[in-house]
């Protein structure tokens, strides 16, 4: 099982283990057991009710299947808003990533999610399986498909080594295009590691000048109830939210 390298645009590279046999298992044995006490729970909730709201056996089982429906899809939906993980991959330290260095879109997520049906839910895993077990980087056929790979955290490289910062998909920057721009990747690595020193450290003078350059530069002020180390923090997202990485 060879490590996954992915080169930033920075020329950074980053090594991840892709995730064992035995780590995708026991995450999906734990999302299994959350799929199924959701179900017994609206089984239960559905069969007390349903007797009080139709007798036409057909408006039963529409019913039964619209309340049923969300946990066919929760894989897909808690990768997408768990960036990569769903309760059980969080649990065992394993995520979903790019294999290209860039974040996983909505796209790679469903893709990889419509799969997952396929090979994990229809044929048992049985195909899931063998995929990831032939596999350079432990790939299933949907992660082929979406150009994803599951890693482990376990032993991951701390990415605050990188200008790169971890956002959700519903992610809101306050910076302009142009104004974080007006940085290069060199200025916002430095501002980075002056950043994690300060916060280390707790030297808020460290950090009243870097926040003091950003507005000097960008001409962007913080928003009046904003900490300083927030909006350091911002523009570090921000940056990455309009560059990519």
């Amino acid at each position: 099982m060879s490590k996954i390298e992915i080169k930033t645009t920075q020329n950074i590279l980053l090594f991840f283990e892709p995730a064992s046999v035995g780590e995708r298992m026991g995450a999906r044995l734990i999302d299994f057991l959350i799929i199924g006490g959701y179900g017994s729970i609206v089984y239960q909730a559905l069969s007390y009710i349903i007797p009080y709201l139709s007798d036409d056996p057909f408006a039963e089982q529409a019913l039964f299947l619209i309340f049923f429906l969300p946990s066919f899809f929760y894989p897909m939906v808690a990768e997408m808003a768990m960036q990569g993980q769903t309760f059980g991959k969080k649990i065992m330290k394993i995520r979903v990533i790019k294999i290209d260095g860039y974040q996983a879109s909505f796209t790679d997520f469903l893709i990889r999610g419509l799969f997952g049906l396929l090979e994990i839910d229809l044929f048992s895993g049985s195909i899931a399986m063998i995929s990831i077990i032939a596999s350079k980087h432990s790939q299933r056929l949907g992660d082929f498909a979406a150009g994803t790979a599951v890693i482990t955290e376990r032993n991951k490289m701390n990415i605050s080594h990188t200008i790169l910062e971890e956002l959700s998909y519903t992610y809101q920057p306050l910076f302009t295009k142009t104004e974080v721009l007006l940085f290069s990747d060199n200025d916002v690595q430095t501002i980075k590691n002056y950043f994690n020193e300060g916060v280390k450290k707790n030297n808020q003078p460290l950090l009243k000048r870097l926040s003091d350059k950003i507005i000097q530069i960008s001409k962007r002020e913080p928003t009046p109830d904003m900490k300083i180390s927030d909006f350091i923090q911002q523009f570090l997202k921000d940056y990455n939210y309009y560059t990519g990485y």
